[in-house]
């Protein structure tokens, strides 16, 4: 995986520590980079209870760690989203939901990460169908890093800045990656503006992902943008364009899976814990 997340909850639930860090190929070190920061930060002042891992690394980072639990990232994701979002409701902060609009549930989850894409449609807490996409770079984050690199300027917050200023987006749709960046270098070499590209770009993730992993699947209600891309408000605005629905980008969007194998981990000590107590 592009990135390693790390997510750090209490007895009640409340997260008390999220860390995002990039993988670059180094899983075992990264993880051990992560949970030396939690203890630099935590020493003495907690009692780990449970562990659980998820992931493409998962069942590796299982073993390395001791975990008392190793869960897929749907039922992961599925977990930290709906926890998150009744968070949200109940605090009112940070909500993207408008004044007297009821909240309803969690419905919808699109998960682009930097090697892979995720659809997850949920009815009432249970996961009813669900689409991964691990063929095609050119619907994920990675694919967006390469081409901010290309044209001078910074993924975090330049990328999203200058596509949001376009008001002429280039017409790139949704190829593979190579027909892809040869488009880009096409409507470079004719001057085209920056934004423009940045612009166009958000779009065709935004298509490519509808287009290859949601295709004909329900798409609900309250929908939650996850993963690493989320970070990026202009793919987030071309979903919400090119849908006509609200878009939620939820607190700690990067590392909900994180949370939700936390919370699945809490869930696993607590049963163990009733049965030695019978």
């Amino acid at each position: 995986s592009v990135s390693t997340n790390l997510a750090l909850l209490d007895e009640g639930g409340r997260l008390l520590h999220g860390i995002y860090l990039r993988t670059s190929g180094r899983p075992i070190e990264v993880v051990q980079e992560g949970l030396q920061e939690i203890d630099r930060l935590f020493r003495d002042r907690i009692v780990v209870r449970g562990v659980g891992t998820t992931g493409s690394g998962r069942e590796l980072i299982g073993e390395l760690v001791g975990a008392d639990t190793v869960n897929d990232e749907i039922t992961a994701h599925k977990t930290g989203a709906i926890y998150v979002h009744e968070k949200l409701v109940k605090n009112r902060a940070g909500s993207a939901l408008e004044e007297g609009e009821e909240p309803g549930e969690v419905d919808t989850i699109f998960e682009i990460g930097g090697q892979d894409s995720k659809f997850i449609s949920i009815d009432h807490g249970v996961v009813v169908d669900f689409a991964m996409n691990e063929a095609c770079a050119a619907g994920t984050g990675s694919f967006l890093e390469e081409q901010a690199e290309r044209m001078d300027i910074q993924i975090k917050d330049e990328f999203a800045e200058k596509a949001m200023a376009s008001t002429a987006p280039a017409r790139l749709g949704e190829r593979c990656t190579v027909f892809m960046e040869r488009d880009v270098t096409g409507w470079m070499s004719r001057g085209s503006r920056v934004g423009d590209l940045a612009a166009g770009l958000a779009y065709s993730v935004a298509m490519n992902y509808l287009n290859r992993v949601v295709r004909d699947r329900k798409i609900g209600k309250v929908i939650y943008f996850q993963g690493g891309t989320a970070y990026n408000d202009a793919v987030a605005a071309a979903f919400s364009q090119l849908l006509g629905k609200r878009i939620i980008v939820p607190p700690h969007n990067g590392i909900i899976g994180a949370i939700g194998m936390a919370l699945i981990a809490q869930q696993v000590i607590r049963a163990k814990e009733r049965v030695q107590e019978r």
